[in-house]
């Protein structure tokens, strides 16, 4: 764990959304995990910001990939509306887990086995209605110095 925080509220949320994007590199793949409601596509419009994407990011709920241009490819994966990710899913998945782009997956647990090594692993949780609770770890040790050098508090963001 590399954070692990109560109380965060949309402008800490963003803060720690431009920390991660920081960190991030081409061929990461973020799984975001948390309840309805709980700030997922937030945080991924958050780091889509700091990544230099201007177009509107909304949850991919219904066609289950979004791709947004920036400094780098950002690929938004919902799979909410999937139960569990059968073999041609799989080949269709694979297109966006590619080695040029970073990868946000919301309901990533249809996808088990399926999504490669994750470089980052975020839980979030509802607190109340304007604060969240947000767990984020780190997948390897490269990820966890990324996470530290991006980090300019010096303090966990």
């Amino acid at each position: 764990m590399i954070l692990q925080e109560t109380g965060v509220d949309l402008a800490r949320l963003r803060e720690i959304g431009e920390c991660l994007a920081s960190a991030l590199r081409p061929g990461d793949v973020v799984l975001l995990f948390g309840p309805l409601g709980a700030g997922k596509t937030t945080l991924v419009r958050m780091v889509a910001r700091a990544l230099g994407v201007t177009d509107a990011v909304r949850s991919p709920s219904f066609t289950i990939a979004n791709i947004y241009a920036g400094l780098v490819t950002v690929n938004h994966l919902d799979l909410y509306r999937l139960q569990s990710i059968e073999e041609e899913d799989a080949l269709a998945l694979e297109e966006y887990l590619t080695p040029d782009a970073i990868t946000l997956v919301e309901w990533p647990e249809a996808g088990s086995g399926r999504l490669g090594q994750p470089a980052w692993t975020v839980h979030l949780g509802h607190e109340s209605l304007e604060t969240r609770t947000v767990l984020l770890e780190a997948g390897d040790e490269e990820a966890r110095a990324r996470w530290r050098a991006a980090d300019i508090s010096g303090g966990g963001v």
